[in-house]
């Protein structure tokens, strides 16, 4: 069976990156990704919604143990098509300025 992300390549690629900054780096990239999902699909974060997502108690993936990254994974994996491309591209723009911030 395929993963979400397996479809979303680029997507995919800019949110591993994320397991390279530390909480401090990535919290305001969270909060403005929950935003755009927010703006797009607000259904999405609705309390009953948030019940479908799936509570892995293993914690195998690197972002099981952050719980705003655990919600922002999960949220993505029922965001539509259009809503995927807005935090894609926020995450290229993103990301590129924060290496610019540290090299």
């Amino acid at each position: 069976m395929n993963r979400w992300d397996d479809q979303h390549l680029t997507l995919s690629q800019k949110l591993n990156t994320l397991k390279d900054l530390t909480e401090i780096e990535r919290g305001p990239i969270i909060k403005e990704v929950m935003a755009l999902l927010a703006k797009y699909q607000p259904n999405l974060l609705d309390t009953e919604n948030a019940f479908d997502f799936p509570l892995n108690l293993k914690r195998r993936r690197w972002y099981d143990d952050d719980p705003y990254l655990w919600a922002m994974f999960n949220t993505l994996k029922c965001a539509n098509k259009n809503s995927l491309t807005k935090v894609e591209l926020f995450l290229s723009s993103a990301l590129a300025n924060q290496q610019k911030m540290m090299g």
